[in-house]
């Protein structure tokens, strides 16, 4: 019984980090009643034994100095390499605020608990290059909230389980309440958007939901069938610029003039999937695109001030010169802003 009891332990060493504490549970589920002393002197002799330059056990102390045991041999050594701390260093320095305290301290935690190695492992890189030393600049991110933590750990947990979800949320300046079937968060431009479908007058259409405009999640006790919606949901999002909805469903050849300086840093980015750029003899670019026309296509192209120009389509260049025209006579005759009603409806301007 005590070999069968030992050869389980070496078994589940083999496959992962334990503990005593782990172990405990697992050996009294196959039948062995031994105490978690008996565990630890099992543990102690197979580190005895085990001990040649193929195979050994590897011992590490965590929190509260408790060990944990794992068999380690030449095929599946689990130690962290230099260039594998570096890149989970930058991973870890360049998240967003509101990312890392959602997450935590991963990049300990990984080490620590994960790999069993500790960030002291690594002196030369904690010495040469400190953290102030690579940062994010959380310019135009997402501000977080304590509730948004509660909202992702419901719509991840819906969108795993497939969880009709009854969700609150800012249309604008309404608050606007639907039944939802998330499907997939996608994090662009600064903060997490939630996509799914819904229905509008029995059809079914999908829709994106700013994690900053959500109010409230609740779930309810109904379960959606994911068949066919991928596909919607990929033929919805493939010809947009960026993810903004659009009541102008056509797929237009957009062509735009960018001057040499943008051109060079714009076209190391990615922008849509369609994109081509070419440059120019005088140095500057053509980039062409082939998408529906939306607000963020206008309001990307306006960023870019009089560094970029449409070619085409006639009903996007014309639309763009309106636009500009307004905010000209808005600071000429000190007109206030407005609040948009409909972004959908890219083409209306001033209301």
């Amino acid at each position: 019984m005590q070999i069968e009891r030992v050869l389980a332990v070496i078994r589940f060493l083999s496959i992962g980090p334990e503990t005593v504490a782990t172990l405990y549970p697992k050996l009294k589920s196959l039948g062995y009643s031994c105490s978690e002393r008996t565990i630890y002197r099992d543990l102690t002799k197979i580190s005895e034994v085990l001990n040649t330059p193929q195979i050994h056990v590897a011992v590490t102390e965590g929190v509260f100095n408790k060990k944990t045991w794992m068999i380690v041999s030449s095929e599946n050594d689990t130690s962290i390499s230099f260039q594998e701390y570096v890149n989970l260093f930058l991973i870890e320095h360049f998240k967003s605020k509101w990312l890392k305290k959602v997450t935590g301290d991963t990049l300990s935690q990984i080490l620590d608990v994960k790999k069993g190695v500790s960030v002291e492992s690594f002196p030369e890189i904690v010495q040469l290059v400190p953290g102030n030393a690579v940062v994010n600049s959380d310019w135009s991110e997402f501000i977080y909230k304590a509730k948004h933590k509660k909202y992702l750990k419901e719509l991840l947990r819906a969108i795993t389980n497939k969880i009709v979800v009854q969700i609150k949320y800012y249309d604008h300046e309404h608050l606007v309440l639907v039944n939802f079937e998330p499907m997939r968060m996608v994090y662009h431009r600064g903060t997490v958007h939630l996509i799914g479908c819904h229905y509008r007058n029995s059809d079914k259409s999908i829709q994106v939901i700013e994690l900053d405009a959500i109010e409230s999640v609740i779930e309810i006790d109904k379960r959606f069938n994911m068949k066919g919606n991928y596909k919607l949901l990929e033929s919805n999002l493939q010809n947009k610029f960026g993810i903004h909805a659009s009541s102008d469903t056509k797929i237009y050849r957009v062509v735009i003039h960018i001057g040499k300086s943008a051109g060079i840093y714009l076209s190391n980015r990615f922008w849509h999937k369609s994109q081509k750029f070419t440059q120019l003899s005088d140095g500057s670019f053509h980039l062409e695109m082939q998408c529906t026309i939306n607000i963020e296509l206008v309001g990307w192209i306006m960023s870019w001030l009089e560094h970029m120009k449409v070619i085409s389509p006639s009903i996007l260049k014309n639309h763009i010169a309106e636009r500009a025209n307004y905010i000209h006579l808005m600071y000429k005759n000190d007109q206030h802003p407005i609040s948009p009603k409909d972004t959908d409806n890219w083409n209306v301007i001033g209301e």
